[in-house]
């Protein structure tokens, strides 16, 4: 049995199990919510709390869990599992690395940390700052916090905004003394997605970072953008902004 919870952030969709989850619950209470909502964000979270026991799900169910996952629902940015089942929590993290937004699981005693999770705003942790005299972007990402699709969007949005009103960007900057990496497949995608949309508008790319990523993503970029890429350590800043304002 399904029931929705109330209270939450309209981009937020709060379900709570008990019992065996049936095809009626989907059909009539959550996919509607869910293109009802979809209506209005581009993304959506979820909070979904098991109460007891999950005794799994009708057939039916089965194959309206497979369509939302796969369909429209399926570039979901957060979940929450609320649980105490105690294989719930491993299978959390061995299909988080495939999901294409966060997940995570919370013991039961967690529900309001799960809450504030997935109703959190701004999430982008990684600092912008674009020079508008100079056309360069400097991007630093938090070296204890994998890249994630909000961090592409915050800088997606800075750079569309600055050309706008110009005809390139002269180069992006990364600083990082450890390149963070990305946070499932759904962050790299959004990675790739970024590059491809703005790739033949950047003269020049800096890695700037002593992790051995640097170079990985120096030669995953290179065939990828028609701008310059170059790799510097974390300590070559200022080598790496003179190169990027090079003419």
């Amino acid at each position: 049995m399904l029931t929705l919870i109330d209270g939450l952030p309209d981009h937020v969709i709060g379900i709570r199990i008990t019992d065996k989850l049936r095809a009626e619950d989907y059909e009539k209470q959550l996919i509607p919510l869910i293109n009802e909502r979809l209506e209005k964000h581009r993304k959506l979270d979820f909070l979904c709390c098991i109460d007891g026991e999950w005794k799994g799900m009708e057939a039916g169910a089965v194959w309206q869990d497979l369509r939302l996952g796969l369909g429209r629902i399926g570039h979901w940015a957060r979940l929450a599992i609320v649980s105490d089942i105690g294989w719930m929590e491993n299978a959390v993290k061995l299909f988080g690395v495939f999901s294409p937004g966060e997940l995570r699981h919370f013991d039961g005693d967690d529900y309001d940390e799960a809450r504030d999770w997935v109703c959190e705003s701004g999430r982008a942790r990684i600092g912008i700052q674009l020079d508008a005299e100079t056309g360069i972007l400097v991007l630093e990402p938090a070296a204890d916090k994998a890249l994630n699709e909000d961090d592409f969007e915050a800088v997606g949005k800075a750079i569309g905004h600055y050309l706008e009103g110009h005809e390139r960007l002269r180069g992006i900057m990364i600083h990082s003394r450890r390149f963070p990496g990305w946070r499932g497949v759904g962050a790299l995608f959004a990675h790739l997605k970024f590059v491809s949309s703005v790739h033949d508008r950047i003269d020049r790319l800096a890695v700037v970072t002593s992790s051995p990523l640097g170079s990985l993503a120096d030669h995953v970029l290179d065939p990828l953008m028609l701008a310059k890429v170059r790799k510097f350590d974390y300590d070559q800043s200022d080598q790496a902004m003179a190169w990027l304002k090079e003419h």
